[in-house]
């Protein structure tokens, strides 16, 4: 997949922080697939491995661990310590090491074998499994320190418990704990959960919201739902961040800038 590469530095990370995007977790990223896309405002401090394909939800809070290849939702939580897209290895194949899929890995075919590198990279054959895209739900809290298995999807609601181990797929506003990872309950009763996902509330703005009592489910469904009948809430436009853009953070920092209210682009 088209890698498109950027650079951040101090100022950039200081002028993107004001404007909505903070993003500590990305010093070394360097570069993403050029299909990656951040909503703002965001934060990342979580570490993003250099070429991941990357896609973060508005109001996304990802505090902490590493991520490859992950696309999360909005109003998703990530507590420090969590590992989500680490790379698969064959196990079908004569062996299960990197080099025979990717010779080149740590520069070793030209190490060892410099005369027949260029053989050696022509004749590799792929492993399509090595790292499949991880998809992570609106509204998603993953708790500290979890391991969640490359190509897993977790739906929308759904709540991980810290030290968890994810290794299939976890249904819409599931509680899950443990190693293997266990659904012991649903966050609600079905008929409200059904009530949540045909709503769809992160569509839009919760600043927009707030008429709702978010502490009595059924009553802020109820009120969120009059709300959008009325017209009296419209879906959240969010600013739309590409790797492109990163790789101009100043001019990207003026066009955030211009797009969110002045008292929050002015915050220092």
């Amino acid at each position: 997949m088209a890698l498109s590469p950027f650079t951040l530095k101090q100022a950039d990370f200081a002028a993107l922080d004001r404007v909505g995007l903070r993003l500590p977790g990305m010093r070394e990223t360097k570069s993403l697939t050029t299909t990656s896309r951040i909503e703002a405002p965001a934060t990342i401090i979580a570490t993003v491995v250099p070429g991941a394909e990357l896609r973060v939800g508005a109001f996304c809070s990802l505090s902490g661990g590493t991520l490859n290849n992950v696309h999360f939702g909005r109003y998703c939580a990530l507590a420090a310590g969590t590992v989500i897209g680490t790379h698969e290895h064959p196990t079908d194949w004569l062996t299960t090491s990197r080099t025979a899929y990717w010779p080149q890995v740590y520069g070793w075919d030209e190490l060892v074998a410099p005369d027949r590198a260029s053989d050696i990279r022509a004749g590799k054959r792929p492993f399509t499994g090595s790292c499949p895209v991880t998809e992570i739900g609106n509204d998603v809290w993953i708790g500290q320190g979890c391991f969640i298995k490359s190509g897993v999807k977790i739906g929308h609601g759904a709540i991980i418990g810290a030290r968890s181990v994810i290794t299939r797929d976890v249904p819409p506003y599931a509680v899950v704990l443990g190693t293997p990872g266990r659904v012991v309950r649903l966050r609600f009763a079905e008929p409200l959960v059904e009530r949540l996902l045909a709503l769809q509330w992160w569509r839009y703005s919760i600043y927009d919201l707030f008429a709702a009592p978010f502490d009595d489910v059924a009553r802020a469904i109820d009120v969120i739902e009059d709300r959008i009948a009325e017209g009296a809430v419209t879906p959240y436009e969010a600013p739309v961040v590409t790797p492109a853009d990163l790789a101009e953070p100043q001019a990207l920092a003026v066009r955030l800038a211009a797009q969110f209210p002045a008292p929050m682009a002015a915050a220092g």
